[in-house]
C-alpha cells in the first residue's frame, strides 16, 4: 500500500513536470490595441463612480437570484408531478390491527424516492431564493433612485415624498 501511494506521487510529479503551461518561464504575450480603435481628438470616457460599480454588481446578483428562483421552481414542479400521483395511485394504506402501514408498488417507490427530495428541496429553495431576489431588487431600486437624485440637482418632483425637492 505504501509503495502504491509512493508510485502515484512520483507519477503525478513526473507528469506535472512535462506540462508546458506550468511555470513562470513562459513569456507573456501582450498585443497593442488595433490602430482603428484609437481615436484622436476625443476625450476619454469619464471614470465610473463606486455607486455605478455597485449597481452593476447588484444587477448581476439579482439576475443570478432570478435564475435560481426559476430553476428551483422547475424542480418543485417536477417533484410535485412525481410525488402526488404516486401518493394517489401507486401507494395504499393498510390498517392491520391498529397499525397503519403504507405499501407502494415498485413504480410508486421510485416516484416517491425522486419526488420527495425534489419537492421539499424545491420548496425550500424557492422560498430562500425568492427572498434573496426581493432583497437584491430592492437594493438595486434604492441605488437607482439615489443615483437619479444625484444627477439632477434642480427642482424636481419626488413621487415617494409627494412634493418638490431641491
Amino acid at each position: 500500500m505504501k509503495q502504491l501511494v509512493l508510485r502515484m506521487l512520483v507519477f503525478v510529479l513526473v507528469t506535472a513536470g512535462y506540462v508546458d503551461d506550468v511555470g513562470a518561464q513562459n513569456e507573456i504575450i501582450t498585443e497593442a490595441p488595433p490602430a482603428s480603435s484609437i481615436q484622436l481628438g476625443q476625450a476619454p470616457a469619464p471614470a465610473r463612480s463606486y455607486e455605478e460599480y455597485k449597481r452593476d454588481e447588484l444587477a448581476r446578483s439579482a439576475r443570478q437570484s432570478r435564475n435560481a428562483l426559476i430553476g428551483l421552481s422547475a424542480s418543485t414542479v417536477v417533484g410535485t408531478a412525481l410525488l402526488f400521483p404516486a401518493l394517489a395511485n401507486q401507494c395504499y394504506t393498510f390498517d392491520l390491527q391498529g397499525d397503519t402501514t403504507i405499501r407502494c408498488t415498485t413504480a410508486g417507490k421510485v416516484m416517491l424516492g425522486l419526488g420527495w427530495p425534489l419537492f421539499l428541496g424545491g420548496i425550500t429553495g424557492v422560498l430562500i431564493s425568492g427572498i434573496m431576489f426581493g432583497v437584491r431588487q430592492g437594493k438595486l431600486r434604492r441605488l437607482n433612485d439615489r443615483l437619479a437624485h444625484q444627477k439632477s440637482r434642480a427642482v424636481r418632483w419626488d413621487p415617494s415624498r409627494s412634493r418638490f425637492v431641491f
